[in-house]
C-alpha cells in the first residue's frame, strides 16, 4: 500500500520523494519537501484517499519555507510557575461550539466540568466566522461520520432552540430549473438526499416553486421545477454558543477564558492534567475541542494521529438595506447561490442571517499559518462574485471578516477516544458541517465519555437538579410598541438605546453582562447582543459599550479590550485628575 501511495504521489507530484509510514491503526506520516503549499496539501488529500488509511500526519514542508509553528513554551513556563489552580473530573479544551455543546451534555452528571479556551469569550475562533447554515445534510460525502452526524444534529436542532432560547428559523433549500430536461438530475438528487435519510427531500413544479419562494417570481425567474429541502435552517453561531455555555454553567459547569493549554500530562499511560497559561489544572479526562489546535493538542497527549490543515474562507456582511434576494436559501441550478470553491470543500455563495443580513461568501483558502486571518482583495472578490448576478457591490458591504476552517486530510470528523493516552478524547477535524452536527456531536461525546468512565469504575451519577431550559434573552427591536413600554416600565434600563443602527438597549447589555458567563470585551458584548453590528459598526455606541463593561466589571476604562488581551482600546487617560473617576451615562 506504501509503494502505491508513493508511485501516486510520485505521479502527481514528479519532483517530490517523501518518506511514508503507517501504524498499525493505519495512521499514515509524510516526511519530505514540496514547491508550494499547494502542492503539500494536494500530497495529503492524494495520500488520504486509500480507505485503509484512517488519517494523515501531512509533516511535509515547503523548500526553504517551513509553516510557523506555535511556540508553546512562554506559556507552559508560566503555567508551571502558577503551580496547580484547579482539579476537575472533565477538562474541556475549546469553548466553541462543540465544547459548549460537550460542556451542557456533561452537566446532567455530577461531576466537575470545565471548559477552557485561549480567547476571552465564548465561539471566539472558528465557530463566530461561518454563516451559520444547518444544512440538510445532503451535501456531505454519504459514509462517513459527518454525514450521519449532519443529519441526526439537524433533527436535533429544534429542541435545542426550544429548550435554549435561541432564534432558530428553518428556511428551506431550493434549487430550481428553468429547462425542463433537468428535472431527471432534481430527482436524482432527491433520492440520493432521501437515502442518507435527509428529511423530506421533494421534487417540487415551477407553481410549488413560486409558492414557497416568492423571490423567484420578483426577480422574474420563472422555474419549471426544484428541489426543495424543508430542514435548511439559520442561527447566529455565536448566540448558540453562548446559549450553550449559559446553560452549562448554570447546570454546574464552569468556564476559564484568557487560558492556552500549553501542554498535557499523563501518568502510565493515561490523562492526569494539562498545564495552561493560568496554572496547572488536574483532570481525570479530557476532551479536546480545540479547532484549528486540536491535531497539536492531541499530539501532547501522545496521539499524533492527524493533521489540521487551515483553510481560510472571507464573509461579507450586507448592510439591511439590502433586501435579502430570497427567504430560503435558494437559487436557479447552473447560476443560483452556491458555488464550488473546490474538490474538497464547498466554496460560498450567498445566503442571509436570521436578522435578515445578506452574507457573501466565504471563499476558502489554504494557507500554512493557522493564525492568517487576513481578508484578501483575491478572497473578497470571490465572495462578492456571486453579487454581479443581483446588482450587489462592494458598496453594500458594512463589514468584512475571516475565519479559518480547522481541516484534516480525510476531510472527516474525528471523534474518538485515544488508543493512545487513556481519558483522552478527540473531537478534532469539526468543519462544515460542524455547526449543524453539533447536537449529535455532543450526545457521541457523552456516549463516549460514559463508556470510558464505565471501564474506569467512575460512576456517573445524573445530576437531579439539571435544568435544560434557558430563558430567551428580551429582545427589543423585536417587541411591539406596547410590549416595549411595559419592558421599560418594568425595567428602565430597556428604554436606553446604546446601539442605534440595531436598536439594542442598555437593559440587553447589561443582561449579557450579568448572565452565568459574562462577555469582557466589545466584541464579545458584540456577538452576545449585536451592539455593533449595525450600519455604523460601533462609531456611535462603542464608547457607550466600553463605559458599560467598565462599570459592570468594576474597572478602569484602559482595562477594556476589543477582542482580549493584547487590544486595548483606550491607552491612557488624560483628563484632568478632577474630571477621572468612574464614567456616568
Amino acid at each position: 500500500m506504501l509503494e502505491a501511495i508513493k508511485n501516486a504521489l510520485k505521479e502527481a507530484l514528479p519532483d517530490l520523494d517523501p518518506e511514508l509510514s503507517v501504524d498499525e491503526r493505519g495512521i499514515l506520516t509524510m516526511r519530505g519537501e514540496c514547491a508550494s503549499w499547494e502542492e503539500v496539501i494536494f500530497a495529503g488529500h492524494l495520500a488520504a484517499k486509500p480507505p485503509e488509511i484512517r488519517n494523515v500526519v501531512n509533516e511535509l514542508s515547503v523548500r526553504g519555507k517551513p509553516a510557523p509553528r506555535k511556540d508553546y513554551g512562554p506559556y507552559r513556563e508560566k503555567g508551571v510557575k502558577a503551580g496547580r489552580i484547579d482539579t476537575v473530573d472533565a477538562l474541556i479544551i475549546g469553548a466553541g461550539i462543540s465544547g459548549c455543546a460537550i460542556a451542557r451534555e456533561l452537566s446532567k452528571y455530577k461531576i466537575r466540568v470545565l471548559a477552557v479556551d485561549k480567547g476571552d469569550d465564548v465561539a471566539s475562533g472558528s465557530t463566530k466566522a461561518n454563516n451559520g447554515n444547518i444544512h440538510p445534510g445532503h451535501d456531505v460525502k454519504p459514509g462517513t461520520l459527518k454525514a450521519k452526524l449532519n443529519i441526526r444534529g439537524n433533527e436535533m436542532y429544534t429542541l435545542w432552540a426550544r429548550d435554549l432560547g435561541f432564534e432558530f428559523q428553518r428556511c428551506g433549500l431550493m434549487g430550481a430549473v428553468t429547462d425542463m430536461r433537468l428535472r431527471p438530475l432534481l430527482e436524482k438528487a432527491a433520492e440520493g438526499a432521501r437515502a442518507m435519510g435527509v428529511f423530506d427531500p421533494q421534487v417540487v413544479d415551477g407553481e410549488q416553486a413560486n409558492r414557497l419562494e416568492p423571490g423567484f417570481a420578483g426577480l422574474g425567474i420563472e422555474p419549471v421545477a426544484a428541489i426543495w429541502l424543508p430542514s435548511m435552517g439559520l442561527v447566529e453561531p455565536y448566540k448558540v454558543a453562548s446559549a450553550l455555555a449559559e446553560n452549562a454553567a448554570v447546570n454546574g459547569a464552569r468556564f476559564l477564558f484568557n487560558c492556552t493549554v500549553a501542554d498535557i500530562l499523563t501518568k502510565d499511560g493515561r490523562i492526569s492534567g494539562a498545564v495552561t497559561s493560568r496554572g496547572v489544572i488536574e483532570a481525570r479526562y479530557i476532551i479536546n475541542c480545540a479547532g484549528l489546535y486540536a491535531d497539536e493538542i492531541s499530539a501532547m497527549a501522545g496521539d499524533k494521529s492527524y493533521t489540521i490543515h487551515p483553510r481560510k474562507g472571507t464573509i461579507a456582511i450586507l448592510d439591511k438595506s439590502r433586501s435579502p434576494v430570497y427567504h430560503s436559501l435558494a437559487g436557479v441550478l447552473g447560476g443560483g447561490v452556491q458555488k464550488k470553491g473546490d474538490s474538497e470543500s464547498k466554496g460560498g455563495g450567498m445566503c442571509r442571517t436570521p436578522e435578515w443580513n445578506i452574507l457573501m461568501g466565504p471563499s476558502a483558502t489554504e494557507v500554512p499559518d493557522k493564525e492568517d486571518l487576513s481578508s484578501t482583495p483575491k478572497d473578497l472578490a470571490y465572495a462578492m462574485s456571486l453579487g454581479e448576478d443581483y446588482g450587489i457591490g462592494n458598496n453594500d458591504i458594512i463589514r468584512f471578516f475571516t475565519g479559518s476552517r480547522p481541516a484534516d486530510y480525510k476531510e472527516d470528523f474525528v471523534i474518538e477516544a485515544s488508543p493512545i493516552a487513556w481519558g483522552f478524547i478527540n473531537v478534532g477535524g469539526i468543519q462544515s458541517p460542524g455547526l449543524a452536527a453539533a447536537p449529535a456531536i455532543a450526545e457521541m461525546v457523552e456516549g463516549i465519555f460514559a463508556e470510558i468512565a464505565a471501564k474506569d469504575g467512575f460512576p456517573l451519577e445524573r445530576n437531579p437538579a439539571f435544568n435544560p431550559v434557558r430563558e430567551r434573552e428580551k429582545e427589543f427591536r423585536h417587541m411591539s410598541r406596547e410590549e416595549q413600554d411595559e419592558l421599560i416600565r418594568l425595567e428602565p434600563a430597556y428604554g436606553r438605546v446604546i446601539c442605534r443602527c440595531e436598536t439594542i438597549t442598555e437593559g440587553e447589555i447589561l443582561a449579557a453582562l450579568r448572565s452565568p458567563v459574562p462577555p469582557v470585551s466589545v466584541d464579545a458584548v458584540k456577538r452576545r447582543t449585536r451592539a455593533g453590528m449595525g450600519r455604523c459598526q460601533g462609531g456611535f455606541c462603542q464608547s457607550r459599550v466600553v463605559e458599560l463593561l467598565a462599570r459592570e466589571l468594576g474597572m478602569g476604562l484602559t482595562d477594556i479590550t476589543l477582542r482580549g488581551e493584547g487590544t486595548a482600546i483606550l491607552v491612557a487617560d488624560t483628563r484632568p485628575e478632577a474630571d477621572q473617576g468612574a464614567a456616568e451615562l
